[in-house]
């Protein structure tokens, strides 16, 4: 068994080898890392943003969709007030007929039916 003396040469010569390595990877994985974490709270936004505007009007619903124009697959939120459109979060140029024109409208949930989140921590499987 190596004695601590030259576990620790072996790490401090490592480091000096491969330090500046990891340090340059470590940058350039920092911009990808940051505009993913960026995205994924954008998501969150615009679903949050939906549902909050749903439960503002008469009979609200939302509605998850794509937008056929666009060259991403960022999921779109419509709003609906009955059986009518009237928004769409986040916020796009397509009209809102086009955006739900191959949708299936019996897929709308009402705000009050979605889990909040503590239910939704109380359903995930307990480890043990």
């Amino acid at each position: 068994m190596p004695s601590k003396g030259k576990a620790v040469g072996s790490i401090i010569k490592w480091g000096v080898k491969y330090g500046p390595h990891v340090v340059v990877l470590a940058q350039q994985a920092k911009e990808p890392a940051m505009a993913a974490a960026q995205k994924a709270l954008d998501r969150q936004r615009a679903k949050r943003r939906a549902v909050e505007h749903a439960a503002t009007v008469r009979d609200g619903m939302v509605l998850k969709t794509f937008d056929p124009r666009a060259d991403h697959s960022e999921p779109i939120w419509v709003v609906f007030s009955g059986d009518e459109p009237i928004a769409a979060h986040p916020a796009t140029t397509t009209p809102l007929t086009e955006l739900i024109a191959r949708s299936d409208l019996s897929t709308r949930v009402r705000p009050a039916e979605l889990p909040s989140p503590a239910e939704r921590l109380r359903n995930l499987p307990r480890r043990r």
